[in-house]
């Protein structure tokens, strides 16, 4: 460490007077407070003018030493300071301390000995405590370097930073974000991506509340340390959860999801806000967003998260074919990484025939806020369906971390029949039994039966949101299209919606994200009120051979996706849903 051994100090050396009370008990704690305050301020430049403003002395029954604060009174570096020889109780009272201010993370223990004078960090995802080589110097801020909020037309681009707008040539920003999340904190790719998910959702909060000529709160240059950033950052990070929170309390639909803490060390944290700093999210193109993102969620997904995958072809073929408008009320129930309401914004985007583009931005906002609904029971993907939908645009973000097989009391703004389109993939492969029954809601194809698989209350479930007449673009397993035990569900199937199209896909569709089952889209139209059930109607049947990819996820050529779209789609024009 910097710091130099101890030195005693006379009395008109202290830079806070004379030792406080208890004086002759604490006299030798006190006499090592005043050489690490100064030391402080001679070996790590925390400023003298500090010292009584944002550096306090504390002194408790369970702690002595003191704190540098943010400049809004909030501890970023702790001293916890023993008598001589008692450099445990100082480490002791150091964790308590941060049990009492989460957010910290940075400390000096010390009796006044060399062996016993240590710099500690805690780790935010084991939460213990960790002994490093030495704290940082303090830098004071420099305002030629701060960072000003992005403006569509700025007055003064000579003598002021002022953040840009994603690129085509910075589409890799979140991608190298996410690269320096597992490098410097060896995280896997999945848990880098939701760490990067919160900080992507704290620096829209920052955008939005920054104002015209004022300075983000999300930039190193407005910070003296790394650890002043990183405490500052996960305030923000909280506060942002509490303004949503109340912005969605009557409604109850992501509470809770982004509260799960920031795990990152305050390095990695520090090296992501250096890499996003530079640019405004909120206002940058849509496409050009998502693009960034999406180059970080499929591989991070792939190497842990694949049960919750549907691949991009085969999303945007389902979406495709459903030809969402502006008008249909959308749900996912089994959500995952949010991909069928992402690409469904999208669709319906390029549909509009709308020049001015703030109108169609404003028109978007609306449709995404009222139109676009999620269901997902992993808080994980919630966050990442979350973050994908805000940078779409989405400030409100209909999707609900949940079990999507409830019963129906449990949720407060979720009926029957409400939904114009469902367009799903749903988790199979589990047999539910009894026990699993009595924890559902009520469903029909589980009468009679001790086990159902777990699409079929899927399959029920989405029938049981969409309106009647609304449609449905469902993957399913082959099994339950072929197997006479799943008879009564091709029945059930048939009693109660009009199947459109079938289309069987190859057995690689699934298999680079780690599930080797064969499966097959199928569209339906729920039966409508008062409608005169067909018996004998015409069924669109297609089998993809190339999905355009091998086992192993490697491109090939001859894919057969767009002609087997086009020829459906041609089917739907004439035969009609």
């Amino acid at each position: 460490m910097k710091i130099r051994p101890y030195y005693s100090m006379e009395s008109s050396e202290w830079l806070e007077g004379e030792p406080s009370l208890n004086k002759k008990k604490n006299v030798s704690r006190e006499e090592i407070r005043k050489w690490i305050l100064n030391e402080l301020i001679e070996s790590y430049y925390y400023p003298r003018e500090w010292v009584g403003k944002r550096i306090k002395l504390v002194e408790t029954e369970e702690f002595f030493g003191l704190t540098v604060l943010t400049k809004v009174n909030y501890p970023f570096l702790i001293v916890s300071i023993a008598e001589p020889g008692c450099f445990e109780k100082a480490e002791k009272a150091l964790s308590v301390f941060f049990d009492k201010y989460p957010l910290a993370g940075l400390g000096i223990v010390s009796d006044g000995s060399v062996d016993g004078t240590k710099a500690v960090r805690k780790n935010f995802s084991s939460q213990q405590i960790e002994y490093i080589v030495d704290i940082e110097s303090y830098q004071l801020p420099n305002k030629a370097n701060f960072i000003y909020r992005y403006e569509e037309f700025p007055r003064d681009t000579k003598s002021r930073n002022i953040q840009s707008l994603l690129s085509e040539k910075v589409e890799n920003v979140f991608f190298e974000a996410h690269s320096h999340l597992r490098d410097i904190d060896g995280l896997h790719a999945d848990e880098a991506l939701d760490e990067l998910c919160k900080i992507i959702y704290c620096k829209l909060y920052d955008e939005n509340e920054t104002l015209v000529d004022h300075l983000p709160k999300m930039q190193r240059a407005i910070y003296g340390s790394t650890e002043e950033l990183a405490v500052n950052i996960r305030m923000m990070y909280q506060q942002a959860n509490e303004k949503v929170v109340v912005k969605h309390k009557t409604q109850n639909l992501h509470m809770g999801v982004f509260n799960t803490d920031i795990k990152l060390s305050s390095a990695a944290l520090a090296k992501v806000v250096e890499v996003l700093q530079h640019y405004n999210l909120t206002h940058s193109n849509i496409d050009v967003k998502g693009r960034a993102f999406q180059k970080v969620i499929n591989p991070a997904i792939r190497a842990g998260m694949g049960q919750y995958f549907t691949p991009l072809v085969i999303v945007e073929l389902m979406v495709q074919i459903a030809r969402p408008s502006i008008n249909d009320f959308v749900l996912d129930p089994f959500c995952g990484s949010g991909h069928f309401l992402s690409k469904t914004f999208e669709y319906v985007r390029n549909t509009l025939n709308i020049d001015n583009e703030k109108d169609l931005e404003e028109i978007m906002k609306e449709f995404a806020s009222k139109n676009l609904h999620g269901i997902e029971k992993s808080d994980r993907m919630v966050r990442i369906a979350m973050t994908d939908m805000m940078l779409h645009g989405d400030g409100s973000t209909h999707i609900r971390c949940s079990d999507s097989l409830l019963d129906f009391r449990n949720y407060t703004d979720l009926k029957p029949e409400l939904y114009d389109l469902i367009l799903t993939n749903p988790p199979f492969g589990s047999l539910l039994g009894v026990e699993a029954f009595m924890q559902l809601g009520s469903f029909v194809l589980t009468e009679g039966y001790k086990t159902v698989p777990l699409e079929v209350l899927g399959l029920e479930r989405c029938m049981q949101f969409l309106r009647p007449g609304g449609k449905l673009g469902i993957v399913l397993p082959d099994g339950l299209l072929a197997n006479k035990r799943t008879q009564y569900v091709r029945e059930w199937i048939e009693e109660h919606a009009k199947i459109r199209a079938i289309i069987s896909l190859p057995l690689e569709t699934f298999a680079p994200f780690g599930a080797n089952i064969k499966t097959s889209i199928i569209f339906l139209r729920k039966w409508d009120i008062g409608e005169i059930k067909e018996e004998n109607y015409n069924i669109f049947l297609a089998q993809i051979d190339n999905i355009g990819y091998d086992a192993t996820g490697h491109l090939k050529s001859g894919s057969e996706i767009d002609e087997v779209r086009e020829a459906v789609l041609e089917f739907l024009d004439k035969e009609g849903w």
